[in-house]
């Protein structure tokens, strides 16, 4: 079986963030051949990002970057390529980036599945600005003519009902809990709080340093972004450098341990549509500090902490954790019972199976586009 992805991101920003998953673009080893289109002039070689397709192989197209004076030459060479390849299915990540697939997909009659991370409804709130607004028009489109939508949350999955989706499937990120075994807890000299994210706006790690003003704790930041040098100064004018430790970019693979380093986990973002770190926080079986920013009250299911998204409210709860060992340990191990309900390999299944129910769609007559 082929399989086409038209990709949000260049896989070398994949690479280099650390982000490459186990079989993320072939569920169970379905597909014999994968065919990745990339928003890039040059993308990275195959073989660095082999692990995300499994046993298939793998090749790589970049289409030049997402601007709308490339659209049109975009769409012709997708045309060309997607018809010459006559893959079983196409997904598309991001209605921006993936109109050109979407488009494509439905003119050849090949079944396309929408995979959408984010609620945009939300993200235009703190990001407002006319581009967001004038690409509501391709989220539309794109929402409409696909045959599905993989949404990654309920609260995602609403989002695309107001845009007038209908077959919806809801999977979430895959996180495998045989990654992410916490065992004996960490002896650190003062307790470690742990937050994994990019140092971006929207992440907010303002919040979680001026919480841990007066509080004994270690503050540590996995990550990097634009918010890194405000962040760093904020740090230094509040007497916390010695206390904020700033990691920078790690590899997937470098996260289990240090999860099993942390004593609690904690995140104030201002939107997501998933976040996968308070999942991989669960299978560690931290106990967790979450602001009330949906989907993460959905993710995490009762199993740990959520809170106002304000300084005040993450350290009291910060401190209540850390003068309360066997709360912390309880809520621990009910994070890790909630990760096994939702673990990788049951969301790895469940996007086979619709994998699968999308790509006997064999005939143009038999897809149900509106």
């Amino acid at each position: 079986m082929r399989f086409c992805v038209f990709s949000s991101d260049p896989l070398y920003k994949y690479y280099h963030k650390g982000e490459i998953r186990t079989r993320y673009w072939n569920p169970k080893d379905l597909f014999d051949e994968v065919t990745v289109f990339s928003f890039c002039d040059r993308d990275i070689e195959p073989d660095k990002v082999q692990t995300l397709v499994g046993r298939a192989r793998l090749e790589i197209i970049p289409l030049g970057y997402p601007r709308l004076t490339n659209l049109v030459r975009q769409y012709r060479n997708a045309w060309d390529k997607l018809r010459a390849l006559s893959p079983d299915l196409v997904r598309v990540h991001s209605p921006w980036h993936g109109i050109v697939g979407v488009r494509c997909s439905v003119k050849l009659g090949i079944p396309v599945l929408l995979s959408l991370h984010t609620h945009y409804g939300a993200r235009r709130l703190f990001e407002p600005g006319l581009k967001l607004q004038a690409l509501k028009a391709f989220e539309w489109y794109c929402v409409s003519k696909s045959d599905a939508v993989l949404a990654v949350s309920q609260y995602v999955a609403e989002y695309a009902r107001t845009m007038g989706a209908e077959n919806i499937s809801v999977i979430y990120n895959r996180v495998y809990g045989t990654q992410f075994c916490k065992g004996s807890s960490p002896s650190n000299v003062r307790p470690v709080v742990l937050s994994v994210g990019r140092l971006d706006p929207p992440k907010n790690q303002e919040c979680l340093i001026r919480a841990i003003v007066d509080l004994d704790v270690q503050l540590v930041l996995v990550g990097d972004g634009v918010n890194r040098p405000a962040l760093e100064s904020l740090a230094d004018d509040l007497g916390l450098r010695d206390r904020v430790d700033f990691r920078g970019f790690l590899q997937h693979g470098q996260l289990p341990e240090v999860y099993q380093c942390a004593d609690i986990f904690a995140i104030a973002t201002n939107y997501e549509g998933f976040c996968i770190p308070v999942l991989e926080a669960m299978a560690s079986g931290l106990p967790i500090i979450a602001s009330d920013t949906p989907p993460i009250p959905e993710i995490m299911g009762g199993c740990g902490v959520i809170v106002k998204q304000t300084p005040e409210a993450f350290r009291n709860a910060i401190l209540t954790l850390v003068r309360d060992s066997e709360s912390a340990l309880a809520m621990g191990n009910a994070a890790r019972r909630r990760a096994r309900e939702i673990d990788g390999s049951l969301q790895e299944e469940k996007e086979a199976e619709l994998y699968l129910s999308l790509a006997k769609c064999s005939s143009p007559a038999s897809l149900k586009r509106k």
